[in-house]
């Protein structure tokens, strides 16, 4: 009886060890690859690490639908991986097989041809802020313009969009038909509004204009020659009205779709000018601020509008000068936020996103950085990066 027992139980531990053997295997594969986020990863980056293709980052986004942006991955996040090869190799695998007996049956390179539609990377669309190509820029030195507009058809002193303009350029510029060039009037000297040191000049646009033809034909004491970088153009955009004289610039164009891009750097600088001179800014106003590229900025960067908050000491120390009177700093009082819309060396053009009260220039514009794509960015009109 013992040994029928014995072997009944044998028997069960038995089939106990090879179940464990055929389980525990399974479950080992059935466990999700993941990889922990770490400072400066982004999608593109991990699947270069791990599947040796960087552009399979779509598929992996659309497996993790947590993150909001591939670029910007917060360190600590977990994302799944692929459970099987990627894409790219098992489509290789399958060319690489024999080829079936029965043509019309291939499953399996049908479900590799369906490749996920990447998500969109929104932005933000500037163009329903402003006229993107009007916003001028700041220079430090005097502006030398390319050319300008001499004379105009009925010897108009004021065009609109659709008429025609005679414009020179100095003659060591190379200009072709077809090409575009800003219209647009140059400042005064201006001067820094907190240290009221030299700043430099604005150059507020009218218009734009397209080379039509070259003319060139000129008369010198009734004698005919050949005047060089002299030509017919039309006017093809102004926003406000172009006037003789005016001067000419290189056109560069600026996308209305700009990608939000946190600024890591700390950075503390001032609103200094703003576009055609406006009295008060206010939401929608095209500025210009004392950093640029040399100081760290970028197309894209975000930054808040600040004004200090300093007040008087209620205890000061009664040892100072009356001149010395100590103050107490708050924190600083929030105003608004821009947008970096084009970066020079010294100097960065940007759009006013949002302000709770009109100001001037002067105030101060203060570093805004984030991990996670910030709340505030929803509230303002999107558009997809191409």
């Amino acid at each position: 009886m013992k040994n029928i027992i014995r072997k009944k139980y044998s028997g069960i531990i038995s089939l106990f060890v090879i179940l464990a053997f055929l389980i525990i295997p399974s479950l080992t594969f059935a466990q999700k690859l993941t990889h922990i986020v770490q400072k400066g990863d982004t999608l593109w980056g991990i699947c270069e690490k791990y599947y040796g293709d960087p552009n399979l980052w779509p598929k992996l986004w659309e497996m993790n639908s947590f993150i909001t942006n591939p670029h910007l991955l917060k360190a600590g996040d977990v994302v799944t991986l692929f459970e099987k090869p990627p894409v790219k190799e098992a489509v290789q695998e399958v060319k690489e097989e024999p080829k079936p007996e029965i043509k019309e049956e291939k499953p399996v390179e049908k479900a590799a041809e369906v490749k996920p539609k990447p998500k969109p990377v929104m932005g933000i669309d500037v163009g329903s802020i402003t006229e993107k190509n009007a916003i001028g820029f700041l220079s430090r030195e005097k502006i030398q313009p390319w050319g300008s507009i001499f004379a105009a058809d009925k010897d108009k002193l004021m065009l609109s969009k659709g008429e025609t303009a005679y414009v020179i350029f100095a003659e060591d510029k190379e200009i072709k038909i077809g090409d575009k060039y800003l219209i647009g009037v140059s400042s005064s000297s201006l001067d820094h509004p907190i240290t009221h040191k030299h700043l430099g000049y604005t150059f507020d646009v009218t218009g734009v204009l397209t080379i039509e033809e070259r003319l060139g034909r000129a008369q010198k004491h009734e004698e005919y020659f050949e005047k060089k970088n002299v030509f017919r153009a039309t006017i093809s955009e102004s926003y406000r009205p172009v006037a003789i004289k005016d001067l000419l610039v290189p056109y560069k164009p600026i996308s209305s779709c700009l990608l939000p891009v946190s600024c890591d750097k700390k950075l503390v600088g001032n609103v200094v000018a703003v576009k055609d001179k406006e009295e008060f800014i206010h939401s929608g106003s095209v500025v210009y601020v004392d950093l640029g590229a040399n100081g760290g900025l970028k197309q894209g960067n975000i930054l808040n509008i600040v004004k200090p908050n300093e007040v008087p000491d209620p205890n000061p120390d009664e040892k100072l000068f009356a001149i010395w009177k100590s103050k107490i700093i708050l924190p600083d009082i929030f105003i608004g936020r821009i947008m970096i819309i084009e970066t020079w060396p010294e100097y960065s053009t940007a759009i006013v996103l949002s302000a709770v009260d009109q100001f001037s220039t002067g105030v101060f514009i203060k570093d805004l950085s984030w991990e996670k794509s910030p709340d505030f960015l929803s509230e303002i009109d999107s558009c997809q990066i191409k």
